[in-house]
């Protein structure tokens, strides 16, 4: 792998949003060949200082790191030697209390500087390093939509200020001080559906002061230097199956810094070898889940499609199979739950508890609420305000069948609803499924927020599990649609 032969002061090695892959899963990065290739970079003086950063969204989303709650992908970050990481909205799933000691495990600094805790203290916020005779500011900003984009209970004794004032605070507080360098290690993203106040994109419009944002959120691949007004902002999509490579020369005068920018794949990093420390660690971590993990629970003579793609825009039969066990599970009128909640399809074959683990990763447990007939029409027109687009809020139902106009506006699509079989009415108390996560107004649903909860079930995993292990995986069922798209 060749590199620019500048001499720098600066090296940043940038990930966002792997979700819990860290060992090459679905065509990502093989780990302990990018730790030989950092080793060799960390060695190489040209390099200047060498800075491994990530960018959130890291802790949850795979059995890998479910099965222990964070504490193996912490492990393997220790040995990978990261310096600094931010907060995503997901690395909250498994409640705050438990977050706070997965960064006591931490051999690197967490930074959250719009964060504020229930004592009304900041936690780790930025720091300040000198390198070469310049002070460089790391700071840390998480997204405001972690409001509704976890669930509540994870985040009720918490405040999360607007990203702009928590740089102009930080800003005053630091303006007696030299600071040549400010680096925002942000998960903000770039997602039209985010509101411009919360973008990185606004961050960098407002303040050119800071140099780079080293981003993520919203799975955005900038693959070249991607600059608004003098500040660089680097994402590498997502799931680790790209590392961006950021090197800067610093100049005495401010906002005349030199940047060097590229993204790296899985083939860059097939000329290294493997480092055993890293693969040991692996192995290890693997060995003592397998027993859970490799769990036959049934078996599919289909492919059960899950990808992200595809469950933030239609319905899939995976997600009619993981509807049709909740619905079964609950006994209620209706299901609802949002695609962003599925996070991987199922190959044909042997079903294992992984597999469902994978797929369903963020411990979303089942409330039923009763839910009057317009509040639900309300919640359903959230789910497909973004149809065909895709969206995180996207309906997945069972127990119905919506029939709407795609081309109509936002929360005037639906022309029709039936909930089995019967005519659908505005003023009755329908039972409703749905995740806790959606039941405290996850994704905007907050039309389900005031429903009466009926009835508290155990995670959505643990029901598709108990439905496939009772009824096994009839694909014939699965298929009909139930969200009917009709143009008038």
């Amino acid at each position: 792998m060749e590199f620019n032969n500048t001499n720098y002061d600066l090296t940043f090695i940038h990930i966002n949003d792997i979700h819990g892959r860290i060992n090459g899963e679905n065509d990502g990065i093989d780990i302990s060949k990018f730790f030989t290739f950092l080793k060799k970079l960390r060695e190489d003086k040209k390099n200047g200082r060498v800075f491994l950063i990530d960018s959130g969204d890291t802790l949850h989303g795979t059995s890998f790191a479910n099965l222990s709650k964070g504490e193996s992908i912490v492990e393997v970050f220790n040995l990978l030697g990261f310096d600094y990481t931010t907060l995503g909205n997901h690395d909250f799933n498994y409640g705050y209390e438990h977050l706070k000691k997965l960064l006591v495990l931490q051999n690197y600094k967490t930074l959250a500087l719009n964060l504020i805790d229930n004592d009304n203290s900041n936690l780790l916020s930025y720091d300040i390093i000198e390198v070469n005779g310049f002070n460089v500011c790391f700071f840390g900003i998480i997204t405001p939509e972690t409001y509704y984009k976890t669930s509540f209970k994870n985040i009720k004794d918490l405040t999360i200020i607007n990203p702009e004032e928590a740089f102009i605070q930080l800003s005053n507080k630091l303006k007696d001080k030299k600071i040549d360098f400010y680096v925002g290690i942000t998960h903000l993203g770039l997602d039209k559906s985010t509101q411009e106040i919360y973008k990185s994109s606004n961050l960098a419009e407002k303040f050119p002061e800071i140099n780079i944002l080293f981003d993520g959120h919203s799975h955005t691949e900038i693959k070249e230097n991607y600059f608004i007004n003098k500040t660089l902002i680097s994402q590498t999509g997502n799931y680790n199956k790209k590392v961006a490579l950021t090197q800067v020369k610093l100049r005495e005068k401010k906002n005349n810094h030199e940047f060097f920018y590229r993204l790296f794949d899985k083939n860059d990093f097939e000329v290294y070898e493997s480092d055993f420390k890293i693969q040991n660690k692996i192995r290890t971590i693997q060995n003592s889940q397998e027993s859970i993990t490799k769990t036959i629970i049934g078996k599919s003579s289909i492919f059960l499609a899950g990808d992200r793609e595809l469950v933030r825009k239609t319905e899939t039969n995976l997600t009619q199979l993981i509807t049709d066990a909740i619905l079964w599970k609950t006994k209620c009128d209706v299901v609802l739950i949002n695609g962003g909640s599925i996070r991987d399809s199922i190959a044909k074959g042997n079903v294992t508890i992984g597999d469902i683990v994978n797929s369903l990763p963020f411990g979303n447990c089942i409330v039923t609420k009763k839910i009057k007939g317009n509040d639900l029409k309300v919640a359903l027109e959230n789910g497909l305000k973004a149809y065909p687009e895709s969206l995180g809020a996207m309906a997945q139902v069972s127990g119905m069948e919506v029939f709407f106009n795609p081309n109509n506006p936002p929360f005037k699509k639906i022309n029709n609803i039936y909930i089995n079989k019967n005519p659908f009415s505005l003023d009755f108390d329908y039972c409703v499924a749905m995740t806790d996560f959606m039941a405290l107004g996850g994704e905007e649903y907050t039309s389900l927020v005031y429903g009466d909860e009926i009835n508290h079930y155990s995670t959505v995993e643990d029901i598709v599990i108990e439905y496939i292990k009772k009824f096994g995986i009839n694909t014939t069922n699965h298929i009909i649609p139930r969200l009917i798209a009709k143009a008038n």
